[in-house]
């Protein structure tokens, strides 16, 4: 298990840190660390998600609503839980407490899901990554979205409906929400998609991942890590009341294997990157969201092999 683990986590720790050095040395400038992480939002991740939810069968869609709803609510249950705590017990702004919540909630499996579910259960886990990716883009960043814009528009003269249906629309001008939205509706629909199409698209989503990891790290360099209450109680509803919420719901919905497992392994994985990268957009919550970022990737040494550990024993 200890190699395995070492498999999984080596490649990403690798990533991070070379990017943590490159932003250290100043080998990359703010601007340039500001026109990666374009290139990671708007390019790479869109399509990636793409290319991989395109692949995914729609019986394998229609059967997982089990597994969907798991991590629909899980998931949006700690996004909640985190712009509470950001406004009631910090006393943040919209936008800080709104990028609070999605770096507690944004879990990293759309760009490190593949190579720890593969690891473990092979190509066949590639639903429960769509799955995940789903949840995550089509209602979270989205939702995210929307909120960062509302609070971006400051006050306005305008109706709360309108200023609402104004920044849904920029949200949904993102290439992450409209392409796995456009892909998933094409699954849905039964409408083939040339593997030409899925292979040219491969090619820059396959930079998403690396790219992620490594403007994050680099993004994490230019702000002191902080440890103070606040992030520790992010870490403790990222790496701890996330995959426990969804443990109670996958037992309460009675889902089969693998894929209970699958999804309990997707919400043990640390805060994703796009936080950060929201974060350096929006310029607010940089320090935390990146902190946030280091110190639940750090926490994976530990609870992924207790993870694995508890889902063997099973």
């Amino acid at each position: 298990m200890i190699s395995q683990t070492l498999n999984i986590v080596a490649p990403i720790f690798f990533t991070l840190v070379l990017g943590y050095w490159a932003g250290r040395a100043k080998r990359f400038d703010s601007n340039q660390v500001a026109g990666i992480n374009e290139l990671v939002l708007d390019y790479a991740v869109p399509a990636a998600l793409f290319a991989g939810a395109v692949r995914t069968s729609r019986v394998a869609l229609l059967e997982q609503g089990p597994l969907f709803l798991s991590l629909l609510i899980s998931i949006a249950g700690t996004y909640a839980i985190g712009f509470a705590v950001g406004r009631l017990v910090f006393r943040h702004d919209l936008t800080a407490a709104t990028l609070q919540a999605i770096a507690v909630a944004y879990a990293a499996g759309p760009f490190i899901g593949p190579a720890v579910l593969r690891g473990v259960y092979g190509p066949s886990s590639a639903v429960a990554v769509a799955l995940i990716a789903i949840v995550l883009n089509v209602f979270i960043l989205p939702a995210t979205l929307v909120l960062l814009n509302i609070s971006r528009s400051g006050p306005t003269n305008k109706a709360v409906g309108s200023v609402f249906v104004t920044a849904l629309t920029n949200a949904l001008k993102a290439p992450v929400v409209w392409a796995p939205l456009f892909a998933i509706a094409l699954v849905l629909v039964g409408v083939p998609v040339s593997p030409i199409v899925t292979s040219t698209l491969g090619l820059i989503g396959a930079a998403a991942s690396g790219a992620a990891l490594f403007v994050a790290g680099a993004a994490i360099a230019a702000h002191k890590v902080r440890l103070n209450t606040e992030t520790f109680t992010s870490i403790a509803l990222k790496m701890l009341a996330q995959p426990a919420l969804y443990f109670a719901l996958a037992m309460l919905f009675r889902m089969i294997q693998p894929y209970a497992n699958e999804g309990f392994l997707l919400t043990l994985l640390p805060s994703g990157p796009i936080a950060l990268q929201l974060a350096v957009r929006y310029k607010a919550y940089v320090s935390e969201a990146g902190s946030t970022l280091a110190l639940t990737t750090i926490a994976l040494i530990v609870t992924l092999p207790i993870g694995i550990y508890l889902i063997g024993a099973r």
